[in-house]
């Protein structure tokens, strides 16, 4: 049974649900609606603060799921197309913190 989500964890992840898809912001944007991905190695644990706004949902596709999106394609050649850093899924972490770093700076909406 999955524990219930303290009030940082809601905090963190909807502030970080605020900066829009971090792929989008890089690329042509999809203009769907974010999902937050878990970043975790194989299927470990996954933590709440390790997360990254990624566009789409089960339906429509966009960066998350879909032929274009890191579940349709796989890890690795997401991370290639898009040119993530290190080529890896812990990439999308460094440009979730940019992108919250520019936010709090007053330099995204």
């Amino acid at each position: 049974m999955a524990k219930a989500m303290t009030v940082l964890e809601r905090f963190w992840m909807s502030l970080v649900a605020s900066l829009g898809c971090i792929v989008c912001r890089r690329f042509p944007p999809t203009g769907l609606v974010v999902e937050l991905h878990h970043v975790a190695e194989g299927s470990g644990l996954r933590s709440n603060f390790a997360v990254v706004p990624l566009c789409g949902n089960k339906v429509d596709g966009g960066h998350h799921r879909g032929g274009a999106g890191l579940h349709g394609m796989g890890v690795k050649a997401f991370c290639r197309l898009y040119r993530v850093p290190w080529e890896k899924e812990e990439g999308l972490l460094v440009w979730r913190d940019e992108d919250l770093a520019a936010k709090l700076r007053g330099l995204l909406p």
